[in-house]
């Protein structure tokens, strides 16, 4: 489609999946959204644009096609009883660009610095995009970003892109980390909202959250049934007892048994990160497993061996949390405090953006 506007109406946006004699400098230097001086224009709007529709696709992954039909465009399709997918996308972008300015903006005034570790993921960014393009055959990083965000999407604003979100991002995390509630706080703000935490079933139990690791060994030959046979179970037992005299003959620490778990087990949900299962509340696993977790003498350190339906696990106790409905109240406490801080924040700092934004495509 061509651009065009209604006299006396906002511009339309120009499309990202525009061709590229469309993308005119005068184009992607127009002003879509304003920060507290700063301003969003069209040659970054892709980025936050694009951004939004890849998280909402890698969220939904293989149920995306439930959601909307992914051979059409997204401005041909409804996302709601007001909105096509594609303004969904461009409402989330410019809200995006609010949040993430506004917390830029007072890590100014705080002179909120990054790591140098974060620096020097900005600084491979460069490296990193030309191993994903080599990954999928084409040739170059560059290629590979356009293809993701644009004809004219650069390596230099892209990186601009990733610095503002991965600085945002590290200042909330400080902000979040240094909101502190007392106990009694906590328990009165779990009595204030009991009923809507007992329709969630998050019951003030005051005990204590764990952190495991387990190394799965799953039986091998199964019966007609299904089931496993006797002799599964035995080699499977004997394998998770050979597992565990392993490391107890050697280095006998937590990491070490989270390098063998790494090697040895076949737990999908935790076969790469050492074994471990943090924050286990309980009722969360299966009965034996809950049990040991639980026990009342466990100590960090302690080992054994479970059977599970699902098998053997070679069990490492690393240590307790706070009970399960603390942990929920203060995040929802936190996410509260943020809320209302970040509300304030924006209506602070002037936010504006094109209304009726659109894209043609």
């Amino acid at each position: 489609e061509e651009e065009a506007a209604a006299e006396g109406e906002t511009q339309e946006f120009v499309s990202y999946t525009a061709t590229e004699d469309q993308l005119t400098d005068e184009v992607l230097a127009r002003v879509v959204a304003s920060c507290g001086g700063k301003e969003l224009d069209n040659r970054m709007l892709d980025f936050y644009y694009w951004q939004q529709y890849y998280t909402f696709a890698n969220n939904y992954g293989a149920y995306l096609s439930y959601l909307m039909d992914t051979s059409k465009g997204l401005d041909e399709q409804a996302s709601s009883d007001t909105e096509t997918w594609q303004q969904a996308f461009l409402t989330g972008a410019a809200d995006m660009f609010h949040s993430i300015t506004a917390l830029n903006l007072e890590a100014d005034a705080a002179g909120f610095e990054l790591s140098e570790e974060d620096q020097a993921q900005l600084d491979a960014i460069a490296q990193s995009l030309d191993a994903t393009a080599d990954y999928y055959g084409m040739e170059s990083g560059l290629a590979y970003l356009q293809a993701s965000f644009g004809p004219k999407a650069t390596v230099e604003d892209y990186v601009a892109f990733a610095r503002d979100n991965l600085r945002a991002s590290r200042y909330l995390e400080k902000l979040m980390d240094e909101m502190e509630f007392t106990d009694a706080e906590i328990s009165d703000y779990y009595d204030q909202n009991a009923d809507t935490y007992a329709e969630n079933r998050v019951e003030k139990i005051d005990k204590p959250m764990v952190s495991v690791r387990h190394i799965l060994v799953i039986p091998t030959e199964q019966n007609e049934d299904g089931t496993y046979t006797d002799e599964a179970w035995a080699e499977a037992e004997q394998k998770a007892q050979e597992l565990l005299d392993s490391w107890k003959a050697g280095e006998a620490t937590e990491e070490s048994f989270a390098a063998l778990a790494n090697e040895n087990s076949e737990d999908p949900g935790s076969s790469t990160n050492g074994g471990l299962y943090e924050d286990v509340y309980p009722g969360q696993m299966v009965d034996s497993f809950d049990a040991w977790c639980f026990d009342e003498a466990r100590q960090p350190g302690d080992t054994g061996i479970v059977e599970s339906t699902y098998g053997y696990h070679v069990m490492y106790f690393v240590g307790t949390d706070d009970p399960y409905w603390m942990v929920q109240v203060r995040n929802a406490m936190m996410n509260k405090d943020y809320s209302e801080w970040s509300a304030n924040l924006v209506k602070d700092i002037t936010a504006t953006e094109a209304s009726g934004m659109k894209y043609l495509v």
